[in-house]
């Protein structure tokens, strides 16, 4: 295949995924108060990135949909470590990721990939909180 070929696949691929994300970030807009996430997501501590993980997990997005969503999380009222912990989260806790563990690894790597997943998510806010200071 060409390069424009590839280029037009992996469009068509990823586009209503971003659509899902721009729709789901606009939801977030529309109908979560900004105090609320700004109460809830605002802060620098720990307990703020482990929420976004936990919040950020069981969406159903991947890597192409979390972004336009993680970009709406941090325009809200979000902090940068709450966006990166959620924008971490996100993509490695879908179930069409863990169905597939499960399929190919068994139930030991469908359970530890999500857990594994948000703490990683966690840890990156952190370094990103961190770096703030």
């Amino acid at each position: 295949m060409s390069f424009l070929a590839n280029f037009i696949a992996l469009f068509v691929e990823s586009a209503p995924w971003l659509l899902f994300g721009f729709a789901l970030a606009g939801l977030i807009k529309v109908f979560v108060p900004q105090q609320l996430l700004t109460r809830q997501l605002g802060g620098g501590g720990l307990w703020t990135t482990v929420k976004a993980a936990f919040i950020g997990a069981p969406l159903p997005l991947c890597s192409c949909g979390v972004v336009p969503t993680a970009l709406g999380l941090r325009r809200s009222g979000a902090s940068k470590n709450a966006t990166v912990s959620f924008l971490v989260a996100t993509p490695e806790t879908g179930v069409d990721s863990v169905s597939v563990s499960y399929a190919l690894l068994g139930p030991v790597m469908a359970i530890a990939r999500p857990v594994t997943a948000i703490c990683s998510a966690i840890v990156a806010g952190v370094l990103v909180g961190r770096s703030e200071e």
